[in-house]
């Protein structure tokens, strides 16, 4: 892809608060529906103010369990957002189930979000970035066009395994699985795998720092400030956010025990202005599409 072809995506993985009750290995029935409800609401308040459409990562059995997430998933789509498949029900084991419930994971939440949405979902999202050849076959038997699944950022991979053996020297498991350790160095350029195309969430050059929402907000705007310059030579920057990253601990009410989760670290208020000033200059300067909107570009530029 020649510089005057640069464009971007924002997405959005929907990971509902009892998700990060089983990463730090707490009882989830403490959980409350704040993600969906504040979280993903506000993000799509200010993609609307921004002037963007993001793609949404969705676990569909919280569809199917909560009438107002359902609600609000019809009114994305209907938005222009695109909706996609976070499985399921979100196994962090995904890469290890059989065949069979691999399949299940990744067709169930076809049908039900292609329902909600109202035309066949394309986009597919593995749970804690971990794919599998398993994975990327029935993905693709399922009839997904591309997956956005990779994240091979060593310095983020190398935190989380440090973290999760700390909690198993606390007598705790996170739900939160090690994965191959391969991902460190896989492509982090659009490319395919297993005949299925895979657009990696974006790592800056170099040292592959991790450019999410998290690292966003853990660093604010001067830390943005100075990693702006290494999105530059980027022709494609795949920008990954959590609906936590938009959830207040104190005006929504989230149980401090998640505290452990540096989204919530940070106030709305101080939050929101960094994420904006992203939002705002990967519109400018590269455009902002939905990754199933880009597909056809970056699957034509894509690496075998």
């Amino acid at each position: 892809m020649s510089r005057t072809q640069r464009c971007a995506a924002v997405n959005v993985d929907i990971d509902s608060l009892y998700l990060y009750y089983r990463l730090h290995d707490l009882d989830e029935s403490r959980a409350t529906n704040a993600v969906w409800e504040r979280g993903v609401v506000r993000f799509a308040e200010l993609f609307d103010e921004v002037g963007i459409k993001a793609s949404f990562y969705v676990v569909s059995d919280d569809l199917l369990k909560w009438p107002e997430a359902r609600r609000i998933c019809g009114e994305l789509a209907a938005a222009g957002h695109e909706i996609g498949s976070h499985t399921a029900s979100h196994p962090y084991d995904l890469i290890y189930k059989d065949a069979a419930t691999i399949a299940d994971e990744v067709e169930q939440s076809m049908d039900v979000l292609s329902e909600v949405r109202g035309t066949p979902v394309t986009g597919f999202r593995a749970p804690g970035y971990h794919m599998a050849p398993a994975v990327y076959d029935a993905v693709k038997q399922a009839g997904y066009r591309y997956s956005s699944s990779l994240f091979p950022s060593w310095p983020y991979h190398l935190a989380k395994w440090g973290v999760m053996a700390g909690m198993r020297l606390r007598g705790k498991k996170s739900k939160a699985i090690a994965g191959d350790p391969k991902i460190l160095i896989a492509s982090r350029h659009p490319h395919y795998r297993r005949d299925l195309l895979e657009l990696p969430v974006t790592v800056l050059p170099g040292i592959r720092f991790p450019f999410i929402g998290t690292s966003l907000i853990a660093f604010g705007q001067r830390g943005y400030a100075l990693t702006k310059p290494l999105l530059k030579p980027l022709s494609f920057v795949n920008l990954e956010f959590h609906g936590i990253d938009m959830c207040d601990l104190e005006q929504d009410g989230i149980d401090p025990a998640l505290l452990k989760q540096p989204d919530l670290k940070v106030p709305l208020k101080e939050k929101r202005a960094t994420i904006k000033r992203a939002l705002v200059d990967l519109r400018d300067g590269w455009g902002v599409s939905t990754l199933e909107q880009l597909t056809p570009l970056l699957a034509s530029t894509a690496r075998g």
